[in-house]
């Protein structure tokens, strides 16, 4: 098992109206290609106008090939300028979860 963990940061004021885009366009699209989240959050203390968001896969190749199917979704292109009009930079992390953590 492999997790990604998904940073981004927003322009100011920018949390609210990215994740209203994302529960009522982005996530029932990215769930007809098997992709739901962990985990999705917000920053309340620390670094402000941050969303964190946590995927699990099998290993990388489902991992590819489930984000290649989104990406040729032809809905893509009606959302995903509007996100990125909100996002100021991104982070993408892929781990393994150590043997004594629980997680598969």
């Amino acid at each position: 098992m492999i997790y990604e963990l998904r940073t981004y940061t927003l322009v100011l004021g920018g949390a609210p109206q990215y994740i209203q885009i994302t529960k009522d366009e982005l996530l029932p699209i990215l769930a007809e290609h098997g992709l739901k989240p962990v985990g999705y959050w917000s920053t309340d203390i620390g670094p402000l106008n941050e969303l964190v968001h946590l995927w699990a896969f099998n290993d990388l190749n489902e991992r590819q090939q489930k984000w290649a199917a989104w990406a040729r979704d032809p809905r893509r292109a009606g959302i995903v300028p509007k996100l990125r009009a909100l996002v100021v930079s991104q982070s993408n992390k892929i781990m393994t979860p150590a043997e004594f953590s629980g997680l598969k």
